[in-house]
């Protein structure tokens, strides 16, 4: 199995993407705001009129977002230099969604990406046939061979273009990684695509019991391309 180095990571998102940003017509929802301040804290506080450096943001420490206490991933697309810190801010039945500070926007079902928002060419939504072991886990050893995937993207016309994928499981070897300073051993699985614009490979690194996904690359479409996604902290139930 070809492997990037894994120690580097249309149910309503129309209008959620939008909704949840943890903004309103107050402003930014405070809870959202102290969480970005711990996740993405700014270093100094230059004052610009002094001529002095504006402040930038600092890496965070795992100590600093499990005092959020916020479910956390990490994602770039492949394409990017930077990772960026997403939080979870809403959830709808089995969707969560995610936003950096920047307000880009990311929706999952468990680790599923089924919708993207300010990353470029975004990804409208995704479903898959059941059952998928990344919308709910289950210990690797009993993952189906494959799994039926659609995409939507924006297209002419009032309905966005839908192409589906029949993808094929193909479990790896055992190993470690360390996500922001907390190391998981698990199974690389490989799962090779085939559809209408030709195949892709997206990769997934899943606890061999649990099944948690907690590194995933996936395809978000010909012209976005992977997006790696690191679990940070797993949501485990409702957003604040």
């Amino acid at each position: 199995m070809k492997t990037p180095p894994l120690n580097l990571p249309r149910a309503c998102l129309l209008g959620l993407l939008v909704l949840v940003t943890g903004c309103s017509d107050e402003g930014v929802n405070p809870v959202f705001e102290a969480a970005l301040e711990e996740v993405n804290p700014f270093d100094g506080d230059g004052d610009a009129a002094a001529g002095e450096a504006a402040p930038t943001r600092t890496a965070p420490s795992r100590a600093a977002i499990e005092r959020a206490d916020v479910a956390t991933i990490r994602a770039r697309l492949v394409t990017d230099n930077a990772a960026t810190y997403l939080l979870a801010t809403s959830r709808n039945g089995p969707y969560v969604t995610y936003v950096s500070a920047l307000r880009q926007g990311l929706t999952l079902a468990g680790t599923q990406v089924t919708g993207t928002r300010g990353l470029g060419f975004d990804l409208l939504s995704a479903t898959s046939s059941q059952p998928d072991p990344l919308t709910r886990p289950i210990p690797v050893a009993s993952w189906p061979d494959g799994v039926t995937r659609s995409f939507e993207f924006p297209a002419s016309g009032p309905q966005g273009r839908i192409d589906t994928y029949e993808c094929r499981f193909e479990r790896g070897e055992t190993r470690q990684i360390t996500i922001l300073e907390k190391t998981h051993t698990g199974i690389e699985v490989s799962e090779v695509c085939t559809g209408p614009s030709g195949s892709f490979e997206n990769l997934h690194f899943a606890d061999a019991s649990s099944g948690q996904v907690w590194r995933s690359l996936q395809w978000t479409g010909p012209r976005q391309g992977l997006i790696d996604i690191e679990v940070v902290l797993p949501f485990t139930g409702n957003t604040n």
